[in-house]
């Protein structure tokens, strides 16, 4: 009875695979795309996410996900960018769903289609860890270059530059590598705002925003309250946010530090096992003997 409910289940899942694919294909044939080739595996997923009734009743289940895709991209997640993402992930999770039911059948073994469901269950909750990793790891990122940031700017402020003049000239320093770097992508957005015409407190703000990290926000305020007065106080202040900025490297690299010895942990435990098997083989071999 167990066989036969496995492969009544895989069939019915095979079946609304089709009718999603299907889905996908008329919207593709109906956006004008008809030479394009869809993916079997996410573009079923996302026709099927995009329906409005589907998403509305997803929405709020991707309400965290949207947060930390909004803090990945500048502040914005757009719906394209969202059900792309829950697309992928759904995706992902049926694909294991369809395999491990597949494989339960050629092989007349129930418990791989439970242990299918279990990890295609699991997938979407795996992704979102993914995803928050890599939030915090850009979080990070940032943290650890600020005081660098803050240094070039104060030392260029020191000898006579104004703040536009000396955050392009640290830009143009970065070169290439100010392209890949969060902090730096959203300070060159900032200043590519402000040479558009936009007030410099609109365009620090929203790079306060746009980096989603308090330290961030932090140095936006502080430039944008003291660079009007300028002279010593503009000094002054800069040097007292540089050092709570190291304050905070300082703590980052502490966690990473903790995280790297964490880590380490388990791969040193399954080594030093391998070590007393190795040693305490022979012995028990010579005792049984």
């Amino acid at each position: 009875m167990t066989k036969i409910a496995v492969a009544l289940a895989w069939g019915a899942l095979l079946i609304f695979y089709i009718r999603c694919l299907l889905l996908a294909w008329k919207e593709a044939r109906r956006s004008g795309k008809k030479k394009a080739k869809l993916h079997l595996l996410y573009d079923p997923a996302k026709a099927l996410i995009g329906r409005p009734n589907v998403y509305r009743r997803l929405l709020p289940w991707l309400e965290k996900p949207q947060i930390a895709l909004a803090a990945l991209h500048g502040g914005v997640c757009s719906k394209e960018r969202l059900t792309g993402w829950a697309a992928e992930a759904m995706g992902l999770g049926y694909a294991v769903w369809l395999g491990g039911g597949g494989l339960a059948i050629s092989a007349d073994n129930a418990s791989l289609a439970y242990l299918g469901a279990i990890v295609g269950a699991l997938l979407p909750a795996l992704r979102y860890k993914e995803l928050k990793s890599k939030l915090e790891r850009r979080r990070q990122t940032i943290v650890l270059e600020l005081p660098e940031l803050l240094s070039r700017l104060l030392l260029m402020v020191n000898a006579g530059e104004n703040v536009m003049r000396a955050l392009e000239k640290i830009l143009s320093q970065q070169g290439e590598a100010a392209r890949n770097h969060p902090l730096y992508g959203e300070l060159a957005s900032a200043l590519a705002a402000v040479k558009r015409g936009e007030p410099l407190a609109a365009a620090l703000e929203e790079f306060g925003r746009r980096c989603a990290v308090p330290e961030a926000k932090l140095f936006a305020t502080t430039l944008l309250i003291n660079s009007r007065r300028g002279g010593e106080t503009f000094v002054s202040a800069l040097r007292e946010l540089s050092r709570t900025l190291w304050e905070r490297r300082k703590a980052v690299a502490r966690t990473l530090g903790e995280q790297a010895s964490s880590r380490m942990a388990f791969p040193l435990a399954i080594i030093f096992l391998l070590i007393m098997v190795l040693v305490g083989a022979p012995s028990m071999l010579m005792m049984a003997n």
